[in-house]
């Protein structure tokens, strides 16, 4: 038993030598340079390169009561837009006969 205790001492004694021998040859270095300069103005500039995938933090799925061509766009790809914004006009031309079909046959049988 006498004999492990000392042994295990020994070990944490050779183990505290190390490490703090380690602390004192970092700390004899060379201590930093700095360079110092006058302050200009000129553009900025800063690049970022990555690999991997993109994926959106929020889907969202757009849809229409009615179908047809676009006549008019709002918005463009990735644009934040509020709730009840107008995105796109459709062409009224193709939908706007289909919707006014129903109501003349409504009408024709109590004209007569």
């Amino acid at each position: 038993m006498l004999r492990r205790a000392s042994s295990l001492v020994l070990v944490a004694f050779a183990v505290a030598v190390g490490v703090s021998g380690y602390f004192y040859a970092q700390s004899r270095g060379d201590p930093p340079k700095y360079r110092m300069g006058r302050v200009e103005r000129g553009p900025l500039t800063a690049a970022v390169s990555a690999t991997g995938t993109l994926n959106a933090v929020i889907t969202v799925q757009v849809g229409s009561q009615v179908s047809g061509q676009i006549k008019e766009l709002f918005v463009d790809f990735n644009s934040l837009v509020e709730k009840g914004q107008v995105i796109a006009r459709i062409d009224p031309q193709i939908f706007e006969p289909r919707w006014r079909r129903p109501r003349r046959r409504r009408r024709s049988p109590t004209s007569r």
